[in-house]
C-alpha cells in the first residue's frame, strides 16, 4: 500500500512589509506518511510546525513544492477526507456544544440520522456529554479543545491533522487524548499532530519529525529498535598492548573504573574488531551495550539554546 500523504520540497517564504526582505518560514520539507501511521511534528514555538500543517491542508499556498494525497494533488475530494484542528479554533459563542457539532456536521455534508448519531458518539468519546447544552462562551480552554477535536473527527477523516491538540488539557485530559489518538489507528485513520511537549509525542507516535528554524532536521522512529549511534564495551584483564589496540578503533580514550575499562565504539565493524582484540589477549568482556540517544537529546541537539525557553 502506498503513502497516504507525500510532501515534496515544500517551501514557504514571505516578504517583510517594512524591509521587503524575504523571510523563509519553511524550507524544502520532504515527508512521506504511511496509511494508519501516527506522526508527530515537534519543535519550539516559531519553528514552522503550524505553517507546515496549514500548507498541507491548503490554508496557505506554498512558494514552492507539492502536497500529494494518495498520489494526487489536493483537490476538493481529497480535502473532504482530511480533518483539521487549528491551533486556535474559533466557535460561535452563543451556540451550545451540541449545536456547534451539528453545525459543523452539516458543513461536512452529514445528514439525517447519520449526523445525529455521529454527534452523539463524539460527545460521548470526547467526554462532552455533561456539556452538550452548555453555551460555547462558558467553556474552559480544555473543553473548547475537545470540541475542536470532535469537529475535526466528524466526517470520519482518513487523515486527521491536529495542531497542538493537547494544549490546555489537564493531565487527565492529556492521558485521555493520547488514548483517543492511539485508538484512531484501529479505525483506519492516519494522524499527524504537532507539539512542543516531547512526552506526548513519545507516548503515541510511530515516528517523530524534529523541525527547527523552518527545516525538518531529523525523523526519529519510535517503533522497534533503531540502529544504535554507538556501542559501549566494558572489559577487564587487559594488557597494555590490547588496551591500546582497543583505543585505536574506539571513539575516544578508554575510561577506567577500578579494573574495568570502557570504550565507546562507532559501529558494528569496530565492535567485531574490538571483540577479536579482547579474545586474542585473553581478556574478559563484562558488557556490550548499544547507545541510543533519547528523543529529548535528539531534539535539543537541533534547537538553539535561546529557543528552548519558548
Amino acid at each position: 500500500m502506498g503513502s497516504i500523504l507525500e510532501v515534496k520540497s515544500l517551501t514557504k517564504y514571505v516578504n517583510d512589509p517594512w524591509t521587503f526582505r524575504r523571510i523563509t518560514l519553511l524550507d524544502d520539507l520532504n515527508l512521506s506518511l504511511a496509511h494508519h501511521e501516527i506522526f508527530g511534528l515537534i519543535g519550539p514555538n516559531g519553528a514552522g510546525k503550524t505553517t507546515t500543517l496549514k500548507l498541507i491542508v491548503g490554508l496557505l499556498r506554498p512558494s514552492r513544492g507539492t502536497v500529494l494525497f494518495e498520489g494526487s494533488p489536493l483537490d476538493v475530494v481529497a480535502r473532504a477526507a482530511i480533518g483539521f484542528l487549528p491551533e486556535q479554533p474559533y466557535f460561535y459563542d452563543y451556540l451550545t456544544v451540541e449545536e456547534t457539532l451539528t453545525f459543523f456536521a452539516r458543513l461536512y455534508g452529514l445528514s439525517g440520522a447519520d449526523r445525529r448519531d455521529r454527534v452523539l458518539v463524539l460527545l460521548r468519546d470526547l467526554h462532552l456529554d455533561a456539556k452538550r447544552n452548555a453555551p460555547m462562551r462558558t467553556l474552559s480552554k480544555g473543553t473548547l479543545q475537545r470540541v475542536g477535536i470532535a469537529q475535526a473527527m466528524l466526517a470520519r477523516p482518513r487523515l486527521l491533522i491536529l495542531d497542538e491538540p493537547m494544549s490546555g488539557l489537564d493531565p487527565a485530559g492529556r492521558a485521555h487524548m493520547r488514548d483517543l489518538i492511539r485508538g484512531l489507528r484501529g479505525v483506519g485513520t492516519t494522524v499527524v499532530f504537532s507539539s512542543h511537549v516531547l512526552p506526548d509525542a513519545e507516548a503515541v507516535c510511530d515516528r517523530v519529525g524534529i523541525i527547527a528554524g523552518g527545516k525538518l532536521r531529523e525523523i526519529v522512529s519510535l517503533q522497534g529498535e533503531a540502529e544504535p549511534d554507538a556501542y559501549l564495551l566494558s572489559v577487564r584483564r587487559m594488557t597494555a598492548e590490547a588496551l591500546a589496540a582497543l583505543q585505536r578503533v574506539a571513539m575516544g580514550p578508554a575510561a577506567a573504573n577500578g579494573e574495568i575499562w570502557s570504550v565507546r565504539l562507532p559501529g558494528r565493524d569496530a565492535v567485531r574488531t574490538a571483540v577479536d582484540t579482547v579474545h586474542s589477549a585473553d581478556g574478559v568482556i563484562e558488557s556490550l551495550m548499544p547507545v541510543r540517544p533519547s528523543l529529548e537529546e535528539r531534539f535539543l541537539a537541533w534547537v538553539k539554546p535561546e529557543a528552548r525557553l519558548d
